[in-house]
């Protein structure tokens, strides 16, 4: 058996694409000691955990992790890592059910508008030399108000604000925000339907109903952190701090290093240590999990998953001894838009009247859906088509799959050099203004691991990650 793994893992090494890797340097150390590092910028961070049951898990995850601030993440790798660090009012469990996290409980007025919160008098944040004792301090509904004070101000992305429009003065707020650029002219200092009652009630007014409220409150947009990690000149938190199961113990080039915590409020039987490799090329990484420095890759992507699958989305027969796949049965939905202000209407048209077969798109890869909100037009313009840039694997997989079928009209696509959507710029796979949607492309989320690792769980959302009860054995 052994030998068949290896042939297997041999023939792997001579199908992968080749490539220049980054380095990446993990520090291991069995005694379950987290080394730390003596800069200045990551002293404050710096924790050193030992444990007798000392276990660790090297996973892999297809976008970079480019930052640790909910408010700034875009893509679902760093929505997993939040889900990590931080917690919410609420979770979402491996059911799919919504339960308490940082609220024990809640009441729901007859007329469903008002939402009463009771916050747990256990819940710490994660310790801390920001915070005056070093030693983290217990989460208070003052905190939750100026988290979504934040959410709708100048100074972050829209992606949360846009989740919580029904709550009653957010958009009020928001607005003046977004258009009165100086402070003193301002005249709206906080959200009405946000208050705190006392020490651990929250009330949340809603405008209208929502009936997806509580399950936006579990979603890591609305993670929960104290404005003591907040840099003082308003950019993005670099160094989190949460009331997570994990917290972060290192950060380095393609490396996080995220470490237990011991502290935490809710019982869980979770690794020591979790290392995420992050930021390279999807056949580096799959590379990398070949050759073993992985334990586990977390939404492979679209070449990975043509590589391993078989035509039923299955894991294929030559893999069998060396990998395990697991279907969580969650997709990542991925859009393309279009740019009205780009005028290219013909090419809108031609795209959204397509369908699976013309792309190419195997069953294991997932189902697209065609948005024609355009008269079909019989005659393309012969001229060239910008794309808003994106390093998404999926998102590139999607344009050059759209590429490949339009450069044989004539039409010309190119990857924009910005992220930008300008008036030039005919789609972008990134919601912008005035965007109108072409493509759905449900991506199923599946998860590559070593046979010996087992229990990685995601449900209902591709950031509901879990690995509590994840069991790593020794290999043979």
């Amino acid at each position: 058996m052994r030998l068949k793994a290896t042939s297997i893992l041999c023939t792997l090494f001579l199908i992968i694409s080749c490539g220049k890797s980054t380095e990446v340097t993990i520090v291991d150390d069995s005694s379950g000691i987290l080394p730390g590092e003596k800069t200045n910028s990551e002293l404050s961070s710096e924790k050193t955990v030992t444990q007798d049951d000392f276990t660790a898990i090297k996973i892999g995850e297809l976008n970079a992790i480019r930052t640790l601030d909910p408010l700034f993440g875009t893509t679902t790798s760093e929505f997993r890592v939040f889900s990590l660090i931080y917690d919410g009012l609420t979770q979402i469990d491996s059911e799919g059910i919504i339960q308490p996290s940082i609220a024990k409980k809640w009441t729901i007025s007859r007329d469903s508008l008002r939402y009463t919160f009771t916050l747990r008098d256990n819940v710490f944040y994660h310790s801390d030399s920001r915070f005056t004792s070093g030693i983290g301090r217990q989460v208070v509904p003052e905190d939750i108000v100026k988290n979504f004070e934040r959410m709708a101000s100048i100074l972050v992305p829209d992606n949360a604000a846009q989740l919580f429009t029904s709550i009653k003065g957010f958009n009020s707020f928001h607005t003046e925000q977004t258009y009165i650029k100086i402070p003193a002219n301002r005249t709206i200092n906080s959200i009405e339907g946000i208050s705190a009652s006392n020490d651990s009630t929250l009330v949340m007014q809603l405008a209208k109903k929502d009936s997806r409220f509580l399950e936006k409150l579990a979603h890591p947009l609305a993670s929960v952190y104290p404005g003591e990690s907040l840099p003082s000149n308003k950019t993005p938190i670099v160094q989190p701090i949460g009331t997570g199961i994990y917290y972060l113990a290192q950060k380095k080039n393609n490396l996080l290093i995220l470490a237990s915590n011991d502290d935490y409020f809710q019982e869980q039987t979770v690794p020591t240590r979790i290392d995420i490799t992050h930021g390279k090329k999807e056949a580096d990484l799959y590379q990398d999990f070949a050759k073993g420095s992985l334990d586990a890759l977390l939404e492979i992507g679209p070449s990975t998953i043509q590589q391993v699958t078989d035509s039923t989305g299955s894991l294929d027969f030559m893999f069998e001894s060396a990998f395990s796949l697991y279907d969580p049965s969650v997709n990542n939905e991925i859009n393309f838009y279009y740019n009205p202000e780009s005028g290219n209407t013909s090419l809108f048209s031609f795209i959204t009247d397509q369908n699976n077969d013309f792309y190419d798109f195997e069953s294991p890869l997932g189902e697209l859906t065609f948005h024609n909100k355009s008269p079909k037009s019989d005659s393309l313009e012969k001229r060239t088509a910008y794309i808003a840039y994106t390093e998404n694997p999926a998102e590139v997989f999607l344009a050059d799959a759209i590429a490949e079928k339009i450069s044989s009209t004539g039409v010309t696509i190119v990857m924009n050099s910005s992220y930008a959507v300008t008036e030039d710029v005919t789609f972008s796979t990134i919601y912008f203004p005035s965007a109108t949607k072409a493509i759905t492309w449900k991506m199923p989320v599946l998860i590559l691991s070593k046979p010996t690792v087992s229990g990685i769980v995601i449900s209902k959302h591709p950031w509901n990650i879990s690995f509590d009860g994840v069991t790593i054995n020794q290999s043979n």
